[in-house]
């Protein structure tokens, strides 16, 4: 059994910043400017190389992961 709030517990694990989506269009250094799947571009970091036109995955103004590169595709049922 867990000991400890578990309230508290699960707080820990759930409360990480959303990872977003965006595709990467500029690198200079450690610094990347990418555009956000909703539009927008920002500028993140990471210390891991990464390729233009590349998806990776955004938290907390980090580059965390590469994403899958995946066809948006939409389908009127």
């Amino acid at each position: 059994m867990a000991s400890g709030n578990l309230w508290q517990l699960f707080k820990g694990i759930t409360e990480q910043g959303a990872k977003q989506l965006a595709t990467v269009i500029d690198r200079q250094g450690s610094n990347y400017t990418v555009t956000m799947q909703g539009g927008g571009n920002t500028i993140v970091q990471s210390n891991a190389a990464y390729e233009l036109q590349s998806k990776v995955f955004i938290r907390d103004g980090q580059i965390v992961a590469q994403a899958p590169n995946l066809t948006y595709t939409e389908i009127d049922v």
